[in-house]
């Protein structure tokens, strides 16, 4: 019975966070923490608590999350801004998914788990189609989501998914090859700058990666010639599109020739950033607590300032540094940065199997677009992405493994 209900909170979870998430967003992300939440008692046994301590990212993340929640907790004013915690939950409920992962962990099973994130990435094209085709948006939102959050989720699961190309040996690796595509397709429906930011750190992780695996002078020669040819054909399809992707490049060459004074929308992110800054200056040790940006934001900047460019009841920083070091001092400067690199550490303390690899890999790729991103979005600062990251980590983690170590109790 145990071993039933484990295996089913495990695709439940695998099918919420890759498929589901990209078609309902928000509600997904709920329905994971529900569904870890109840599968807590199912999975902890005596080899799973002796599993999470030999696991840096489970520790870093669940210190941090305590730490964190704690200083948010010490500074609200009100005790339904007490909420806003439930939004970080994912980062110590990832222990629950990184034990499911190591029951389930096999070469087949990452590639089982890479094509649903490749299957997740073409959902998240679809519903932005539909926003665009159907509903007539200029920028496609997704239901129960967001115009960065949609972005966020088809790149995220398309960068993943392009690693199936290095893992699996016979033709059908090209599939995979769809994966970073299908980022930079819904890069361009969402015209989330935010997002394209980090495509070019993502695509010299791909090239280092494949120059990595190839064995001869010839090899890699060939390598760089054609992910050469295909990031340029990638950087002229994106520059030949019409609105805020293209006008990436004139941005650069405006502030170059005019300044920063050119830009408004820029200059209003510069503000935001002096002044979340100059309040942790005045606050550095506990901060002020996350449910209270928008009330320290409108008296440093003016509630028709920030309406103009963002409604004010969902005002945050747009980065996520300022966001946590606004709201819980050094201690949120330190849980940021432990949240953002506990996946790459937890990675490089992982036994060197043969998928040690491709787990450092995979890390790293969050780690970039997620720090990249989040220095414009706030990435690490939304709920649904919170999610994304941690439990994706997670499973890479727990499942990108030789063979599987903690055995099923019988019930």
């Amino acid at each position: 019975m145990k071993s039933n209900l484990t295996n089913l909170t495990w695709w439940a979870l695998l099918g919420l966070l890759l498929l589901a998430t990209p078609l309902i967003g928000t509600i997904a992300a709920s329905l994971i923490l529900i569904l870890t939440l109840l599968a807590s008692p199912i999975v902890f046994n005596k080899e799973a608590f002796i599993e999470l301590k030999n696991q840096p990212m489970i520790i870093l993340f669940s210190i941090s999350f305590i730490v964190f929640a704690f200083f948010i907790a010490i500074s609200v004013k009100s005790p339904k801004d007490l909420l806003v915690i439930f939004a970080f939950m994912p980062f110590l409920l990832s222990a629950v998914a990184y034990i499911l992962a190591r029951k389930y962990a096999s070469k087949k099973a990452a590639i089982i788990i890479l094509s649903m994130c490749l299957v997740g990435a073409g959902l998240a094209i679809l519903v932005a189609l539909f926003d665009i085709y159907f509903l007539g948006a200029s920028r496609p939102r997704g239901f129960f989501s967001g115009v960065i959050t949609l972005s966020m989720v088809g790149t995220t699961l398309g960068v993943v998914a392009g690693m199936g190309f290095f893992l699996v040996d016979d033709f059908k690796k090209i599939i995979f090859l769809l994966g970073p595509i299908f980022a930079i397709i819904i890069i361009v429906l969402t015209q989330s700058r935010g997002t394209a930011i980090a495509l070019p750190v993502l695509g010299f992780l791909y090239f280092i990666f494949a120059i990595r695996r190839t064995k001869t002078l010839k090899a890699k020669i060939f390598v760089t010639i054609v992910l050469s040819i295909l990031a340029f054909g990638a950087f002229y399809y994106i520059t030949q599109q019409s609105g805020r992707i293209a006008a990436l490049s004139n941005i650069v060459t405006l502030v170059m020739e005019q300044g920063l004074s050119s830009l408004k929308t820029l200059n209003i992110r510069m503000e935001m950033y002096i002044v979340g800054w100059e309040l942790f200056l005045a606050s550095p040790w506990i901060g002020y607590g996350w449910g209270n940006m928008v009330e320290y934001a409108v008296l440093a900047m003016g509630e028709e300032k920030i309406n103009a460019y963002l409604d004010v009841q969902y005002f945050q920083f747009h980065n996520d540094f300022i966001n946590y070091a606004f709201s819980a001092g050094i201690f949120g400067i330190a849980s940021f940065f432990a949240f953002l690199f506990a996946p790459l550490v937890g990675a490089l303390k992982a036994p060197r199997d043969s998928l040690f690899g491709f787990r450092i890999e995979i890390t790293l790729l969050m780690l970039a677009l997620y720090s990249i991103s989040g220095l414009t979005g706030g990435t690490l600062s939304h709920g649904l992405l919170i999610s994304l990251y941690a439990m994706i980590c997670a499973i890479v983690l727990g499942a990108f493994r030789d063979e599987t170590i903690i055995a099923e109790k019988a019930s």
